[in-house]
């Protein structure tokens, strides 16, 4: 047992080591990110990367929530995936209008309108 907590300590600290050498502060790890954020501070392909993570999150929650059935899960990746319409402006808009808002929280609020919740 002594031994398993020495490793764990000794890999919390070497994460610790990385990510204060890497130049990146403690505190914007563990941060976050709003919708002002996604907007204002990434480049288009971050925000793609970014937004296309957050959809597979709610998509696999809604899924574990309604397990067997995946016509919620399906709902939200076809809102983003298969849309005919460019979902980026409605998303930037909305993201725009709520910039201190968690982006998580907004795409639900967002999806849940044609998806439900």
């Amino acid at each position: 047992m002594r031994q398993v907590h020495k490793t764990c300590s000794s890999l919390i600290k070497l994460g610790y080591l990385l990510v204060v050498g890497s130049g990146l502060s403690t505190a914007s790890v563990v941060h976050a990110q709003n919708a002002g954020d996604v907007l204002n501070e990434m480049e288009p392909r971050e925000q793609a990367s970014y937004i296309a993570g957050v959809i597979e999150g709610l998509a696999f929650s809604r899924f574990l929530n309604e397990r067997p059935d995946t016509t919620g899960m399906q709902c939200i990746y076809d809102w983003y995936y298969q849309s005919e319409t460019d979902r980026w402006p409605s998303i930037e808009q909305w993201f725009g209008r709520h910039p201190d808002r968690p982006v998580g929280a907004m795409l639900h609020v967002l999806i849940g309108r044609d998806c439900g919740s």
